[in-house]
């Protein structure tokens, strides 16, 4: 978080709070272009997470209106952005598995999917940047954003003022990862990445309070959020090509079995990571987390 203002604040909570700002500010650069590229938006949408996973590790600090109204703001406008992600996502998805599968390289089902999905990057592209359209919105909700950032109350506490909401965190990805195991779906894995997501994000924020890191923690809530993205990714395709095959023809059989057994292959590696990810109840898991923590600096 270079660049941050560290001398008027150095509390646990005084640094999250301008984790919040920090992330909240490079989502609009990234947006602050007339025709900002769909890497711009995939880049501004992950800093709007972050923004909102360092707001719920300040829930407890904050007034319960306050993180209600800021925790809308964030999700509207990540939403808004959902449209040209998800066609960024399905054509460099598929352009992926074509590399990988080199029979799928000559598959004319395949090939003409592939046109189809770079048309739909385009139209996502042009509806994004529409006037009056999504995108003059999420600038202005950003602005709010930070704007509202700079007085959030806070106080100047340490550890003890963020473990709640970080059991919290923990405890939901815990629940998500039981209900994944015993219906591994689309929308439960789904639920239980972006809880991961969410925990990731939070351990990373926590870094500069950190004398030393958790062994093994973050390595392990990347690693699974890697491989739940990249599933849920390949869900996204699998259901494009479904829909393509009713509408232009038959759906290429050898593309639906390459998505089905990759698919396979990362439940089986999210299921691994998670049950070592979340061994722990939540207690014990923000005992690891908060020793690492140094007492508040006034």
């Amino acid at each position: 978080m270079s660049g941050q203002n560290t001398r008027t604040d150095r509390s646990a909570t005084g640094t999250v709070r301008r984790a919040a700002l920090h992330h909240a500010a490079n989502a609009a650069r990234a947006l602050a272009s007339v025709r900002p590229s769909d890497l711009d938006v995939h880049g501004a949408r992950k800093q709007i997470k972050k923004s909102r996973a360092a707001l719920r590790l300040l829930r407890a600090a904050l007034a319960e209106a306050t993180y209600r109204r800021e925790n809308a703001a964030l999700r509207r406008a990540a939403n808004a952005l959902n449209a040209v992600r998800d066609a960024r996502v399905l054509a460099r998805t598929l352009d992926a598995l074509r590399r990988r599968h080199v029979g799928l390289g000559k598959d004319k089902a395949a090939a003409a999917m592939a046109r189809m999905l770079r048309r739909g990057q385009a139209q996502a592209q042009q509806q994004l940047r529409a006037v009056p359209g999504p995108l003059a919105g999420v600038r202005r909700t950003l602005q709010q954003v930070q704007q509202r950032t700079r007085h959030w109350r806070v106080g100047q506490f340490g550890w003890s003022a963020l473990e709640p909401a970080f059991r919290r965190i923990y405890r939901a990805g815990r629940r998500a990862a039981r209900a994944a195991k015993g219906h591994p779906d689309t929308s439960t894995l789904h639920e239980w990445r972006k809880k991961v997501q969410y925990l990731w994000h939070a351990l990373q924020i926590l870094k500069p309070l950190q004398s030393r890191a958790p062994p093994k923690v973050g390595g392990l809530a990347r690693r699974l959020a890697d491989h739940l993205g990249e599933e849920h990714d390949l869900a996204l395709l699998q259901v494009a090509v479904l829909a393509f095959g009713r509408r232009h023809g038959p759906a290429s059989e050898p593309l639906l079995a390459a998505i089905e057994r990759r698919r396979r292959a990362l439940r089986s590696k999210a299921m691994a990571a998670g049950k070592r990810l979340y061994a722990q109840k939540p207690r014990s898991m923000a005992a690891r987390v908060g020793c690492c923590c140094a007492p508040p600096r006034r």
